[in-house]
């Protein structure tokens, strides 16, 4: 085989490579929390490829807004339009898809409205089938703990009285698949001077962006198409 021959496939599989690259990065679906409609129990979106995500609350939805910023959380409990303890909103998705970032709000770090510092948690089902528990703790005005993968960004006023409590996580779950996502509140970090008052966490999902994974048979045949490439070229190697 002639080195022309080697230029046009590696040409061809470049440019699927290339395809599958774009597919992933521009075909992404944003699902926002000031969408859900009050009173209902599950929102639906369908994604330009198809990617349907379906999210559904343990009791009817309401939206809450602070400083500019609005989320969903769940009505009634003990504070009205927020994710509290015991309360749930889960997130599925028709197909695999990877979560690029993730905003939630109101999640306060402790002196304001008496609050503790306040964790939010999200219980993730991955597409390989393994699933792990990810927390969010506001630790001071614009600064927070995450156990996950990539980066915390605090977003507008921050955790002061009246403010947006607001944090986005970028790249949350690494590049692993996401099948579906629990969000709740479990017990934050009280003071020294009342031991018990852990009870206080609650906060309101903004927004998630998501990239839909590319078919099995794509990345099929994307593999398939590197290892003929390596096969050829160890061969004209040898000879």
């Amino acid at each position: 085989m002639n080195k022309t021959f080697y230029a046009k496939m590696l040409l061809s599989f470049s440019m699927l490579i290339m395809a599958n690259a774009s597919y992933a990065v521009t075909t992404v679906g944003t699902v926002l929390g000031a969408d859900f409609v009050n009173g209902q129990t599950v929102y639906s979106q369908t994604f330009t490829d198809g990617t349907t995500a379906t999210f559904t609350g343990s009791s009817p939805f309401q939206t809450k807004t602070q400083d500019s910023i609005t989320g969903v959380g769940i009505s009634g409990g003990r504070t009205n339009g927020e994710i509290d303890i015991g309360e749930t909103l889960t997130g599925t998705f028709s197909k695999e898809v990877i979560v690029t970032s993730l905003n939630l709000a109101l999640l306060f770090d402790g002196p304001e409205y008496g609050d503790v510092k306040e964790v939010a948690k999200m219980l993730v089902s991955f597409a390989d089938g393994g699933s792990a528990s990810y927390y969010l703790t506001a630790t001071g005005v614009h600064s927070a703990a995450w156990t996950g993968e990539g980066s915390v960004l605090s977003l507008g006023s921050g955790a002061v009285d009246g403010g947006t409590g607001a944090w986005q996580i970028n790249n949350p779950f690494g590049f692993r698949s996401v099948d579906s996502i629990v969000f709740t509140a479990v017990k934050g970090y009280p003071k020294s001077s009342c031991p018990s008052c852990d009870n206080q966490s609650d906060y309101t999902f903004m927004s998630m962006v998501v990239t839909p994974v590319p078919e099995g048979h794509t990345s099929a045949m994307m593999l398939a198409g590197l290892l003929m490439i390596g096969g050829l070229t160890a061969r004209r190697m040898r000879s």
